[in-house]
């Protein structure tokens, strides 16, 4: 028995407890720092086509620049001025950029009042005007609006110096977020390529709080990124009975780089994530376990496994493996049966096909299919396939599935301009001590699978090539985000490669060495993912690699 991993239970006990406590806490409030501003407009006025709206200032005044907050309806407008209320000048045309985001234009004109004409149907939440010295000027009423009067200027105390990630949506956030907040009010659901319960969990915060903020669209994301680091200890803990081991995984999740940013960030994928690994993990309990409790856990491994596909198909990656590794089980050990088999087929088919099924009957406003029937259900599901089957759009960001463990072409999400030299940038790149070890830590246990054949090597690599390599498929624009569910593999690969080699060498140096390796890295790569201002010299010594572009 090696005396430095002092491998005793899977259960956790009261240094399990402590241990990740101070994980959880630490990690906790450093997602939250900066996570997002907790006030944005809340009342919008709705531009029908072609409808002008006048803003009376209080006295002619230089107008410097102007910011606006949009709605979920994006628009292009044009801006006039003029000091009479009849002769009006026009200024450029302006288009919204991003739902629920900041926008700033310059206007360069003296004047008493300011048109403002919607090209489209479009909603607005805030307009703030500024003078040559960086004041706020004051407008005294707003003209021909009889919907909402004085709608657009109720909210000015709430504009930010500064447009960032902190208060306005970025990259996918501009359908997520939107979408959540059209559950919220019953609108059509803008974002339809993806089942709805990712959405409408991330509805709930913005329902509850009644605020339509950063933070709390990003809320359920990120304490699904906690909760992520939490399954990583219990999942080491149950399959090693090791609170080091249990350790070193809860730390590779809580201090890679890329976790950190996508949890952060108000779309689904942490909470795909999630709910694919808390499906495996009760698929080992369910494999590891000879107790009463046996097929609660393969209920929930079914259970998860469904709330996983109703976020994205992405999920049925998952089914895959689970299947190979649930029949290789029953079949090795003999316990084929037609109540077993008939278990299977409610907790892995059933289940998930209910949770599917009633996500879209209990919300069906959807923009390209209202599903209040099966019909209706089946015909969104066909137009979601031939969406994503047909889709043939390209981005200077996508990347070539074999091409993701080495993190080899970053997904920039963000970059804000704060000064000549410096800006903010958020960058979706993984922790290069962590992925790059990956590699060699999959390609071990690929090894040391043909020699031991024991069922923790089985369900990690299983589970692993069951997320990745069905991309080998698919022919549409990808990201490195669609990594994303594996990487927790990965890791459970890396806490055996260094199990291994504790047991070899009788000491537990290696494993300090590399939490301390892959924590300095974190902390080097901090400011390209926490959207912190810093030098552009210093964002470029980072980047290793040619084709990391932020």
């Amino acid at each position: 028995m090696n005396k430095g991993l002092n491998y005793k239970t899977k259960k956790i006990t009261k240094i399990d407890f402590i241990i990740l406590g101070i994980i959880i806490l630490f990690y906790s409030i450093l997602s939250f720092i900066n996570l997002g501003s907790f006030k944005n407009p809340q009342t919008f006025y709705t531009f029908n086509k072609n409808e002008e709206v006048i803003l009376e200032l209080r006295e002619d005044s230089d107008i410097i620049k102007i910011k606006f907050f949009n709605g979920e309806l994006n628009g292009n407008y044009q801006f006039y001025v003029s000091n009479n209320n009849k002769d009006y000048y026009y200024i450029n045309e302006f288009t919204g950029n991003g739902s629920f985001s900041w926008n700033e234009e310059k206007i360069l004109k003296k004047a008493k009042y300011l048109k403002i004409k919607s090209i489209d149907k479009a909603t607005l939440g805030s307009i703030t005007l500024y003078d040559n010295s960086k004041n706020r000027i004051k407008v005294d009423k707003v003209l021909n609006n009889k919907k909402n009067k004085n709608g657009l200027i109720d909210e000015q105390d709430i504009t930010p110096k500064t447009i960032s990630y902190m208060n306005s949506t970025y990259f996918d956030e501009i359908y997520f977020a939107r979408t959540a907040y059209e559950y919220t009010k019953g609108l059509e659901a803008y974002e339809w390529v993806h089942p709805p319960l990712g959405k409408l969990i991330q509805a709930i915060p913005i329902k509850l709080f009644h605020t339509m903020a950063p933070f709390y669209y990003r809320l359920m994301g990120n304490l699904a990124g906690i909760l992520m680091i939490i399954v990583m200890y219990l999942f080491c803990k149950n399959m090693f009975k090791s609170t080091t081991l249990a350790t070193l995984g809860a730390l590779l999740m809580t201090f890679d780089t890329f976790h950190f940013v996508q949890t952060r960030m108000g779309t689904v994928d942490s909470l795909l994530v999630l709910f694919i690994m808390l499906s495996y993990y009760y698929m080992y309990k369910y494999i590891d376990s000879n107790n009463k409790r046996k097929t609660k856990h393969l209920f929930l491994s079914g259970l998860f496994f469904g709330a996983a596909t109703s976020v994205k198909w992405t999920g049925l990656f998952a089914g895959l493996g689970l299947g190979i590794i649930f029949f290789v089980y029953i079949v090795k050990n003999r316990l084929i049966s037609l109540k077993l088999l008939g278990k299977c087929v409610i907790y892995y088919i059933i289940v998930p096909l209910a949770i599917y099924i009633n996500c879209y009957l209990l919300f069906p406003n959807i923009q390209v299919t209202y599903t209040d029937s099966m019909k209706d259900i089946v015909t969104q599901t066909e137009k979601m396939y031939d969406y994503h089957s047909n889709l043939e759009a390209t981005h200077p960001f996508s990347s070539n599935w074999y091409t993701w463990p080495i993190s080899y072409k970053p997904v920039w999400y963000y970059q804000g301009e704060l000064a000549e030299g410096y800006h903010g940038t958020i960058v979706g790149i993984g922790n290069i001590a962590i992925w790059w070890i990956g590699i060699i830590a999959f390609l071990y246990i690929l090894i040391r699978l043909i020699v031991k054949k024991d069922k923790e090597t089985f369900l990690v690599i299983v589970g692993g090539l069951s997320l990745w390599l069905p991309y080998l498929f698919i022919g549409r624009c990808m990201f490195l985000y669609h990594y994303f569910p594996v990487l927790p593999f990965i890791m459970l690969s890396i806490v055996i490669l260094f199990k291994d080699i504790v047991n070899k060498l009788n000491s537990l140096v290696p494993i300090y060495i590399y939490i301390c390796l892959f924590i300095v890295v974190f902390v080097i790569y901090y400011p390209a993912i926490s959207g912190i201002q810093v030098s552009d010299s210093y964002l470029d010594s980072i980047k290793l690699l040619s084709s990391w572009i932020f």
